[in-house]
């Protein structure tokens, strides 16, 4: 059982864009030997999570992006919104 607060949620398309695009400069990221990143608590949707993964594998094909949500209901939204994709 998740231990923690369900935040409000708002999620939406691009919002995150320029700390997408920031992660994607750094010199850390781009040498990284296996590089993982985490969406912590992406919220109502998905979709922040999909475009962190779309922005970075431009810079690095082999990103692996992890969505984490705490709320069960909103993991399972995401869940059908990758599958549409």
């Amino acid at each position: 059982m998740p231990v923690g607060s369900v935040t409000r949620g708002t999620t939406n398309t691009n919002r995150l864009r320029r700390v997408d695009r920031w992660i994607a400069e750094q010199a850390a990221f781009r040498r990284a030997a296996e590089p993982l990143v985490v969406d912590l608590g992406y919220g109502a949707s998905g979709v922040t999570a999909f475009e962190l993964a779309a922005r970075l594998r431009r810079v690095r094909p082999d990103v692996a992006v992890l969505g984490l949500e705490i709320d069960p209901t909103r993991v399972r939204a995401a869940e059908a919104q990758l599958d549409a994709v």
